[in-house]
């Protein structure tokens, strides 16, 4: 298997772990009494910092806090990319939850990618 083939799947991998962090770190702030935006704000916080240090470290190797801007900056990209993709194929005539369910994998690639070749670069002395 391939160094690039072995990375995305630990970038799969660490995508599991990163949802189950979020949705536990929101079910930990309601369940301790926080109004539900307050949750969803600060479990939100929590999360992006949690996939930062995971997909950086577990992943790329790689967790400069120079890199934040970078990550923040591909995270809004990739949810605008997500949501504009999803509008179209509702307006075509797809159920929301089938069509964000189509999109797993192309969202999977282009969140690869996008952190790989834009957020966290190779390593110095790895061929990128």
């Amino acid at each position: 298997m391939s160094p690039e083939t072995t990375r995305f799947i630990r970038f799969l991998v660490t995508g599991g772990l990163n949802t189950g962090f979020g949705y536990a770190s929101y079910a930990a702030l309601v369940l301790i009494g926080m109004p539900l935006w307050l949750a969803v704000a600060g479990s939100t916080s929590l999360a992006i910092l949690f996939n930062f240090y995971s997909y950086g470290g577990l992943v790329f190797g790689n967790t400069s806090a120079r890199l934040m801007p970078r990550f923040l900056a591909f995270y809004a990209a990739l949810g605008l990319a997500n949501y504009g993709l999803l509008h179209a194929l509702t307006r075509i005539g797809i159920g929301p939850l089938l069509a964000q369910g189509l999109l797993l994998p192309v969202l999977a690639i282009l969140g690869f990618g996008g952190m790989r070749y834009f957020v966290f670069t190779a390593p110095p002395g790895e061929a990128g």
